[in-house]
């Protein structure tokens, strides 16, 4: 099922239509639908409803040179119920194929290499328009992104707390710093990073989606869908952005390792962005001053420590 080819008209119209909607939320939700199809929309949601999807969770990732981090990445990540990973691989020089190996031998991971420059926003694209009908959500996150749920057991269980007919999921960010570490400790990120910002400031969020109901995708934090954007309680919210920051992240969150150590923020400056953007102008000293917040000691991850040093 690919993306739809929406039309200017048809976008003028969704618009016309639905610009007297007083609510954001209601507005923003049959836009979406108009821009779908009304009919198109009831079919996913019937069918949805009767069909046994090959995976229930899935993410879809762009990746460079993530070697260090990306077993534990995917290790976690299957402990709390993801089933399967769409990587992109942007041009990595390192041993990511290696690392990926055993991974794609049990059908884990489904490699794409895509090289080329600004190829976020396309790889996710690609994973929506070749992968929608495989899996009932899709997250689609980065490598130093860890999607917590905090009570449950796996990010499934809360999902099936959600209604069915949800376009999107918004997981509020929790961003995390250096921790004091200039230099790369040994062990797993999620061990030597623990310190964040206060969950008061302003931040980003990701979002889990119903990828058939996805009619745009603009960047990776925003996307258009059909039917309502929900944040962990099932509420329904008026937009996702950058800078919205749902109120609530009480049962699930998004786990952003931005900066890690200093030397490893400067790494990845070195390396560039698999979204396109220079070192230069992306990474700066004063970036990481802005991004290395350490405000809360927060060891929620501690008791995945043991069992991905078992893996």
């Amino acid at each position: 099922m690919a993306l739809p080819n929406i039309s200017k008209a048809r976008s003028f119209w969704a618009k016309t239509i639905t610009c007297w909607i007083p609510f954001k939320t209601w507005r923003k939700a049959l836009r979406g639908i108009i821009l779908m199809g009304i009919c198109n929309y009831i079919r996913v949601l019937r069918n949805d409803k009767k069909t046994t999807f090959p995976h229930e969770l899935t993410i879809a990732a762009i990746m460079k040179n993530e070697g260090p981090y990306l077993k534990e990445w995917l290790d976690f990540h299957i402990l709390v119920g993801v089933e399967k990973f769409y990587l992109y691989d942007n041009e990595s020089t390192d041993n990511t194929r290696d690392i990926l190996a055993p991974y794609i031998a049990r059908g884990i991971v489904e490699y794409t290499y895509f090289p080329g420059t600004k190829q976020q926003t396309p790889a996710y694209i690609d994973a929506l328009n070749r992968f929608a009908n495989d899996t009932r959500w899709m997250a689609v996150i980065d490598l130093d992104e860890f999607i917590v749920p905090v009570h449950t057991k796996t990010i499934t269980e809360l999902l099936y707390t959600l209604p069915r007919n949800f376009g999107a999921l918004v997981i509020t960010w929790m961003m995390y710093g250096s921790s004091g570490h200039v230099h790369a400790p040994d062990g797993l990120v999620i061990e030597n990073y623990k310190y964040r910002a206060n969950s008061t400031r302003k931040s980003g969020c990701k979002s889990i989606v119903n990828p058939r109901l996805v009619v745009s995708w603009h960047n990776p934090h925003i996307n258009a869908v059909a039917g309502f954007l929900v944040d962990e309680n099932g509420r329904h919210l008026g937009r996702i952005d950058q800078t919205y920051n749902p109120p609530s992240h009480d049962k699930i969150r998004c786990n952003h390792y931005v900066t890690k150590s200093f030397d490893e923020f400067r790494t990845r400056c070195a390396k560039g962005s698999a979204g396109g953007n220079t070192a230069k102008k992306a990474w700066t000293r004063e970036k990481f001053d802005a991004l290395d917040t350490n405000d809360i000691y927060d060891n929620i991850m501690d008791k995945y420590v043991s069992q991905l040093k078992e893996q």
